[in-house]
């Protein structure tokens, strides 16, 4: 596929690209490359991702998918040049996940009030930020590399002794916690968030091919002033 060009380079910016390969789009379309879409986490359903997206977002070095950082995102596309060098297929957002939350992952107890968690990854698995895509920015050995955090009720011998539930570093391992240094996050989210703050997220909508940049944006967090002191989430 040829590059995108208008013809004039002072307003290449709209010129648009066409594709037919996207992953489930129906048809072919086009789309303004230079735009960055913002894919926006429903806080109001899933505050306990939301506010994980949030602290990553905030802590790690890159900043990965923040708005108020200028941080990109870039999607991790079937179209990908990347190899899995043990099957010669295209490198998955599950090869990424298996890197960061492999099957011999070791979860933080939490209340039963919780209910399941899963291990849950930052940056995405669907990203070149994902602490699991070789090659990249955040690329770690495994997730015992990663910021370890994990939801839990606040009156659970954590927090502020309230009826109110709160994210945590998981000190198991890393005493005082996550340093900020980490590139990748891995934390024990509430299940049925861990599986519906993403589950709106379609790349064929925004016709995302690989290393296509977007943000990701989490509102009833965008009102804290940093990780340094406890900030309550916002219904927005």
């Amino acid at each position: 596929m040829p590059p995108p060009s208008s013809g004039i380079d002072a307003v290449r910016e709209l010129a648009p690209r066409c594709d037919d390969i996207t992953r489930g789009a129906v048809t072919p379309g086009r789309v303004f490359p230079f735009f960055k879409p913002t894919f926006t986490v429903d806080t109001n359903l899933y505050p306990a991702a939301g506010a994980y997206y949030w602290v990553m977002q905030e802590r790690m070095p890159d900043h990965a998918g923040s708005k108020k950082w200028d941080s990109l995102l870039h999607y991790l596309g079937p179209d990908t040049t990347v190899k899995n060098p043990s099957t010669g297929a295209a490198w998955s957002s599950d090869d990424s996940r298996k890197v960061v939350c492999p099957s011999t992952w070791s979860k933080h107890p939490a209340d039963p009030i919780v209910g399941s968690t899963d291990c849950d990854e930052y940056a995405p698995a669907s990203t070149h930020e994902s602490g699991g895509f070789p090659g990249g920015i955040n690329q770690v050995t495994d997730g015992s590399k990663c910021a370890k955090l994990y939801t839990d009720w606040a009156f659970n011998g954590v927090g502020d002794g309230s009826t109110s539930f709160g994210l945590f570093a998981d000190t198991r391992t890393a005493t005082n916690g996550p340093t900020g240094s980490e590139r990748c996050g891995q934390a024990a989210i509430d299940s049925a968030q861990n599986q519906g703050a993403f589950s709106k997220f379609q790349p064929s909508v925004w016709r995302l091919l690989d290393k296509d940049g977007f943000f990701v944006d989490t509102p009833g967090f965008n009102h804290c002033s940093g990780t340094t002191t406890t900030c309550t989430w916002r219904k927005v």
